[in-house]
């Protein structure tokens, strides 16, 4: 136990890319039930839990997250609890804005490895995290990109470019449960990386991309 944060009122907040995730048990349940278990295995008093499901990267869209910083920084609380630092961010800069904004208003960012916003010898520590998130966020993308690449080429050899290859859609599933992107983002990437389009039109509609993720059970 680690009498610094001991008795601290703490606010959880859990965050998913997309509802898929919690098929892979790190769904907003699986991460609720960890915090409460390290609240109550290190003496914190956890007040409630705040969720969002977004991506990472989209600090602005975390409307969970604000409220429970909103909550803290009105009294109600004393820290911000995530399972892992990369649940809070994945962006390095928003990362040292959230530290900034911790230490500036004296509240803590803690998360159940013990990392302490308000510990200095954890800070270095904590922004590897972070840089080693961002760097998993990167190589999602460029796996991406490579996918995206290879099941064009796939679908250019069997010569079929008016469907949509087995290849394209797994690869516009990955980028739904993976990156936690929009039907329309997910459009826009296809025509950038030139994916013919089903019906030979000169680029993608949304609606033909949610139509495939519905076709393969992804929300």
């Amino acid at each position: 136990m680690n009498s610094n944060t001991e008795g601290l009122r703490v606010i959880g907040y859990v965050r998913v890319s997309t509802s898929a995730q919690g098929e892979r048990g790190h769904g907003l349940g699986a991460q609720q039930d960890e915090l409460k278990r390290y609240c109550a295995a290190n003496g914190l008093n956890l007040l409630t839990i705040c969720y969002d499901v977004v991506s990472g990267s989209q600090s602005e869209k975390m409307f969970g997250r604000a409220t429970a910083i909103a909550a803290i920084e009105s009294g109600l609380a004393d820290a911000l609890l995530v399972r892992a630092l990369d649940r809070a961010t994945r962006d390095q800069l928003d990362a040292a804005s959230l530290f900034k904004r911790a230490n500036k208003n004296g509240w803590r960012l803690l998360d159940c490895d013990r990392a302490d916003s308000g510990d200095p010898s954890q800070r270095l520590l904590a922004d590897i995290r972070i840089a080693m998130a961002a760097e998993e966020k990167r190589k999602i993308s460029e796996r991406t990109r490579d996918g995206l690449r290879r099941a064009k080429a796939q679908g250019q050899q069997l010569g079929r470019p008016s469907r949509i290859s087995s290849g394209i859609v797994e690869e516009i599933v990955a980028m739904r449960r993976e990156e936690g992107y929009s039907a329309q983002v997910i459009a826009e990437l296809l025509d950038a990386a030139r994916i013919p389009t089903p019906g030979g039109g000169a680029r993608w509609a949304h609606s033909t991309v949610r139509r495939v993720l519905a076709r393969e059970g992804v929300a």
